[in-house]
């Protein structure tokens, strides 16, 4: 639905704009390094508890990409272009996005020492930052739920129209489990999630207090339901996972927490836009999210800006395929739609949809064909899509002017939020697999695992049969992530802190199922732990047990 480019230093190019107040300029701006910056003895402050929990289950350490920006180099900059506003900060990539009326403080800027280069991203008329009245203040108010769930298991008697897209993929069998997305934590990135707030669909995320977290990147406000934007894109797409309306329409994921960020500017089609998914990826990072869904896709911009190639496709040209790398190495499971572009002379898959580390959903209908979703392979010849979903007459929920109804429509950008909510279930039944391991597990269930095609991908995941296989390797129970250990890996000592402030125990395991160490007493609070010092080099599974909830992960020593 959008597009993206790659972008070059166009300085000659922008230093020919006019210096006048009619329209505003955007610039990447690179840092050389992070010299003055925080330290990760300030890990606390740059990550939230639920964050470096995610990273210490998966045995992900922290690096240089976690360390913020150094603010003097922002102000710096700031100052040099008499910028309108500072638009983005991304840690991971050491960069900032500024908003100026001059163009040609770009050659001022690129001089600065600290900066490695400038970049030309976005050209805006005059007024665009301007917030509209209708988002200065606002709350989401608590609504009773129309209907009571009454479950018939499997059929459309409870999932109503979206059965379908229900059953090709076997959700419904983890959610006879009791596996709804109930703890899970998803990031949404798309256009605007008007009438969210409103539908009688979304009544028990406002009721249950899951819609945790808003931001728009394009206005650079935290409201993302405004109704001045004639875009339902967000809605949509999140209705495949949140919609909960038993007999009517459910969604894959009706007990997950959800994140709302807009990132696509609907006005224009220009870089910045992933410059603006970077920061949400980031910001959902930082708040220790699961999963990002991500039903946008790019290959053109409008000019002067370059497009894309397909020798671009190889999962590190695109700066927001770079992004969902770095989302992907901090342990979030990064699920991005395909593309509608197979019926199109250019026929490939969008950018990010060429990552590497990303899950790409295709489309198909409820028979299993292809629904005209973009083709495989990236240029360097990996197989695309990694799955597929139903995407052609697949039902969403649509706005009427504030009246909501499920209909049928087109789209991969409908079948990778179905398939995102299917993963956090699948995920919330097995906690201690990293998102690795998951997708592993996914693409191993799928229809053509061992016959895979540019096309299909690797076919329509089984997520009952995904269950029944990981079942067995699953020894111990995990009911939940509420211990945050560090560091790990270790030399020999690492500190254990219970985040529900509950009484613990904790036993540790070698890597072949040993009890190598069993503490005697139960803790509350943090801990110390040095029952590896007289341990080899190696690893170590740790279980720790509160109550009737138990919670276990990997530790390295090295």
């Amino acid at each position: 639905m959008s597009y993206l480019i790659r972008l070059f230093l166009l300085l000659p190019f922008v230093f020919g704009f006019l210096n006048c107040d009619a329209q505003s300029y955007a610039f990447r701006v690179k840092f050389k390094d992070k010299n003055g910056t925080l330290s990760f003895a300030d890990s606390s402050i740059i990550l939230t508890p639920k964050s470096l929990a995610r990273r210490a289950k998966q045995g992900i350490l922290l690096d240089s990409t976690d360390l913020p920006v150094v603010q003097s180099y922002i102000d710096t900059v700031l100052q040099t272009a008499a910028a309108v506003k500072l638009h983005n900060v991304s840690k991971w990539f050491n960069q900032i996005v500024v908003i100026t009326y001059d163009s040609t403080k770009a050659t001022q800027i690129a001089q600065l020492p600290m900066v490695e280069n400038v970049k030309f991203v976005a050209r805006y008329a005059p007024g665009v930052f301007k917030i509209p009245a209708e988002i200065h203040d606002y709350k989401l108010e608590s609504k009773p739920i129309a209907s009571a769930e009454k479950k018939t298991r499997g059929t459309s008697a409870y999932y109503g129209l979206s059965f379908q897209q229900m059953d090709i993929i076997d959700i419904d069998c983890l959610h006879d489990l009791g596996f709804k997305g109930e703890g899970m934590d998803i990031a949404v990135m798309d256009v605007n999630f008007r009438y969210v707030n409103t539908c009688p669909q979304f009544d028990s995320l406002i009721l249950e207090n899951r819609i945790k977290d808003t931001k728009d990147y394009v206005k650079d406000t935290n409201y993302v339901f405004s109704v001045a934007i004639n875009n339902d894109h967000g809605m949509n797409s999140l209705s495949c996972m949140a919609a909960n309306s038993p007999a009517s329409y459910v969604g894959s994921a009706i007990k997950a927490n959800y994140f709302l960020y807009i990132t696509e500017d609907v006005a224009t089609e220009q870089p910045i836009e992933e410059d603006n998914w970077v920061s949400a990826a980031e910001r959902a990072d930082s708040l220790g999210v699961d999963l990002i869904n991500t039903s946008l896709g790019y290959n053109l911009y409008s000019a002067p800006h370059t497009s894309y190639s397909y020798m671009d496709l190889n999962g590190q040209t695109s700066l927001i395929v770079k992004g969902t790398r770095y989302a992907s190495a901090k342990g979030i499971f990064v699920v991005v739609a395909q593309g509608n572009e197979g019926a199109n002379p250019w026929h490939y898959m969008l950018t990010p949809a060429d990552g590497d580390s990303v899950y790409s959903v295709g489309s198909v209908d409820g028979s299993g064909a292809w629904g005209q979703s973009s083709y495989g392979p990236t240029y360097d010849g990996r197989i695309k899509p990694d799955g597929c979903c139903i995407g052609k007459g697949v039902e969403i929920i649509f706005g009427y002017n504030g009246s909501c109804a499920p209909g049928a429509t087109n789209g991969s950008s409908f079948a990778a939020p179905t398939m995102c909510g299917a993963i956090a279930c699948l995920w919330q039944a097995f906690p201690h697999l990293t998102a690795s391991q998951l997708k592993k597990a996914i693409i191993k269930s799928s229809s053509l695992y061992n016959s895979p095609n540019n096309t299909l991908g690797y076919g329509i995941p089984n997520f009952c049969t995904a269950y029944n296989t990981i079942l067995p390797t699953n020894n111990i129970l995990y009911h939940t992530n509420q211990f945050l250990i560090y560091p790990n890996p270790t030399q020999y000592h690492f500190n254990i802190s219970n985040l529900g402030n509950s009484k613990y125990t904790y036993k540790i395991y070698d890597i072949v199922g040993r009890l190598v160490y069993q503490h005697p007493t139960l803790i509350l609070g943090e801990s110390v732990c040095t029952a590896l010092e007289h341990q080899s080099s190696g690893d170590y599974i740790i279980l720790l047990s509160s109550g009737d909830k138990s919670f276990s992960t990997k530790i390295t020593k090295h």
